[in-house]
């Protein structure tokens, strides 16, 4: 049985992945693995981690305001955890088909369809993309039958993937490390606090926490990432 239900689709692949050795492939899909774990059980709805073409991977995100935090959550794992390996995903967001299997390949709906057309568009050197639907703030219409619920991803939006990307590609393995960590759902939602946490685990000062993720431009990609959220929320609704 299937569901039509609004998803954030990720598609993404292994950059140079070909010039690469088997374990260092299996290497990065541990990570990714991990990551999708940590992700469903935040979350509480599965990712469907699926794999494909040998370096190719999909999840599935059923809160798709979630889709910048989880790309970047990602990159700075890869980046930290898998020597530096680079990825580049795509993300559709609009309707889509599930079901309880594991495996996406099946999968269908305009979400899909959205993030395999945004991998296609991607130039070389480019992280992150972004296409598909986004809620219609402006409708104004009493009658909800009749009313446009969603709307055509604007411009501006994938400005701010591009912008992210951007940001998240000067990275130093140090940076992605205290990133990994901050982005981590389990991060403690006071700043101070969860910088000690993180000087712990990385056996460094919270003076060195704050400067790495300064570095990295976090407070920038927090505001995006929580725009993001706000704008994919139902209406009233609180997180």
């Amino acid at each position: 049985m299937t569901d039509l239900v609004p998803l954030a689709v990720l598609t993404g692949d292994l950059i140079g992945s070909s010039g690469l050795a088997p374990e260092r492939i299996e290497e990065a899909f541990a990570v990714l693995g991990s990551a999708a774990e940590r992700i469903a059980a935040w979350q509480g709805h599965p990712t469907s981690l699926s794999r494909y073409r040998g370096d190719g991977w999909q999840i599935r995100l059923e809160q798709p305001g979630d889709c910048l935090w989880v790309c970047l959550l990602i990159l700075a794992r890869l980046h930290a955890d898998a020597a530096a390996l680079g990825c580049r995903i795509a993300v559709g967001i609009g309707d889509g088909y599930t079901t309880d299997a594991s495996d996406l390949s099946t999968a269908m709906g305009p979400a899909f369809t959205a993030s395999g057309r945004a991998l296609d568009r991607m130039k070389q050197g480019e992280l992150l993309a972004l296409d598909g639907v986004s809620p219609n703030r402006d409708n104004r219409q009493e009658d909800s039958e009749s009313a446009v619920k969603y709307v055509k991803i604007d411009t501006f939006r994938k400005l701010a993937f591009t912008v992210a990307a951007e940001l998240a590609g000067r990275w130093t393995t140090g940076q992605a490390e205290a990133m990994a960590l901050k982005l981590g759902p389990e991060s403690p939602a006071d700043d101070r606090l969860s910088n000690e946490m993180i000087a712990r685990q990385l056996g460094i000062t919270r003076q060195a926490v704050d400067a790495r993720l300064r570095s990295a431009d976090y407070h920038i990609l927090d505001e995006m990432m929580l725009a993001f959220i706000a704008d994919y929320m139902p209406e009233g609704s609180i997180r």
